[in-house]
């Protein structure tokens, strides 16, 4: 008798990623033959951590000027370094060149929060998928402690949505820290400054409720080791903030 045929969702537990994420952008990303990035000097890293903080906190608000000289003076490092810094942090969408001026901090509009989001959907949702398969049965301990202290902020009398989505966030960033993935895991945690900086100045209140529910259902994705449908969930959080920031 012909043993009983095994469909691709059940021997593979990327089938199905949302179309968020390719299968073939998938293998890409999980491929260990990638060539190694350079490591980061952990001068020009801690002033581009310097650099990010000042935009969270609003020492350096949107449209600020970001001068080498003054800036290597405050951060006692060379001006090469913050030059170096501040082009990581204009490829990471948070500074806006001008030819012949000071780089500035970007300003967000729905338009540049939507590309950002829509980035962070698809490296979030490969998280998940890949997160959920690997997860060792300590992790899944440890993202049940987070996801609880995330549902607790979202279901909190009067919810703190700033802190309560930087919790969800980090559930994700969990989540891509258990794919076994180095580059995966820097690329999903290099995304989250810009997303600070969008919802820091054109952050909408979000409905607790319906996020508070997909954060539980996602805990359940997990406790199941259902990949496909934790990514599944983790698409419709994007897909939600998306539908918020793009006119009918």
């Amino acid at each position: 008798m012909a043993a009983p045929r095994v469909s691709s969702a059940d021997s593979d537990p990327r089938a199905g990623v949302s179309s968020f994420m390719s299968v073939e952008i998938l293998d890409l990303v999980d491929r260990k033959e990638l060539a190694a990035p350079r490591p980061v000097p952990t001068r020009l890293e801690s002033v581009v951590e310097a650099l990010t903080t000042k935009m969270e906190i609003g020492d350096l608000p949107p449209g600020a000027a970001l001068k080498v000289s003054k800036l290597s003076k405050e951060l006692d490092v060379a001006p090469n370094t913050v030059r170096e810094a501040i082009s990581i942090l204009t490829a990471q969408h948070l500074v806006e060149a001008h030819a012949h001026k000071s780089s500035v901090v970007a300003t967000p509009t729905d338009a540049w929060l939507a590309a950002i989001v829509a980035e962070c959907a698809g490296l979030s949702t490969l998280a998940a998928t890949l997160g959920i398969a690997r997860a060792t049965p300590n992790e899944r301990r440890e993202f049940r402690v987070a996801a609880e202290h995330a549902i607790t902020a979202w279901r909190a009398p009067l919810v703190d949505h700033r802190v309560a989505s930087g919790l969800t966030w980090n559930l994700f960033q969990q989540l891509a820290s258990f794919s076994r993935n180095q580059y995966l895991e820097a690329m999903h945690a290099a995304k989250r400054p810009a997303l600070v900086l969008g919802f820091t100045h054109l952050g909408r209140e979000r409905n607790a409720a319906m996020v508070s529910n997909a954060i539980a259902e996602l805990l359940e994705a997990v406790d199941d080791e259902a990949a496909h449908e934790g990514a599944e969930i983790v698409g419709d959080l994007y897909v939600y903030v998306l539908d918020d920031l793009t006119p009918d």
